[in-house]
């Protein structure tokens, strides 16, 4: 079976279970843990994927990942992974999980790069133009990255607007070689 349907599949079940008991967006949060957990620990996923571990280490390893109290549902999910031997697609499950809960409730995700920090008042600004318009919510990050040199690039549902200077500079680095292949 295609790696990208089992996760897909068991994500979409996690999210129409937790919408019946209502606890759909504490999901969400579980699934936003352990999604990081597993990219900032790397071992977690090989030492999930150990056939000598028992059911249970796996499960303990899993709920210390979550970090939280973890809910009845998530629970039973992991159970539920577990038996079936999906460890190995958990880290999808709960990267696609978190897509399908956004969709679900027309939230958008978007980041603000900067050279320098940026006010909450922008932010803000930021987020009731997009939810003007998108007639949702926005979760909005902010980095800042003085490499960028000035101005921002903002991305947003896999959009991106690049208005910063060291992107100005290249695309006029860009035209003057360009340019000067011409003279010669």
């Amino acid at each position: 079976m295609n790696a990208g349907i089992i996760p897909s599949r068991y994500a979409k079940a996690l999210l129409e279970f937790a919408q019946i008991r209502s606890t759909a967006k504490q999901v969400c949060e579980e699934m936003e843990n352990l999604s990081h957990s597993f990219s900032v620990e790397p071992a977690l996923r090989p030492t999930l994927n150990n056939p000598i571990l028992s059911v249970e280490d796996k499960k303990k390893l899993i709920h210390s990942a979550i970090g939280t109290k973890v809910s009845k549902e998530t629970e039973r999910f992991v159970d539920l992974v577990l038996e079936n031997h999906r460890e190995e697609y958990l880290q999808s499950i709960a990267l696609m999980y978190q897509e399908f809960y956004r969709k679900a409730n027309n939230i958008s995700v978007g980041s603000l790069e900067a050279a320098v920090a940026v006010d909450q008042e922008v932010v803000n600004r930021i987020k009731e133009l997009v939810t003007s318009r998108t007639h949702g919510t926005m979760e909005l990050k902010t980095k800042v990255n003085p490499k960028i040199i000035g101005g921002f690039i903002f991305e947003i549902d896999f959009r991106r607007l690049d208005a910063s200077v060291i992107s100005q500079l290249a695309d006029i680095r860009k035209q003057f070689i360009e340019k000067n292949k011409r003279i010669v």
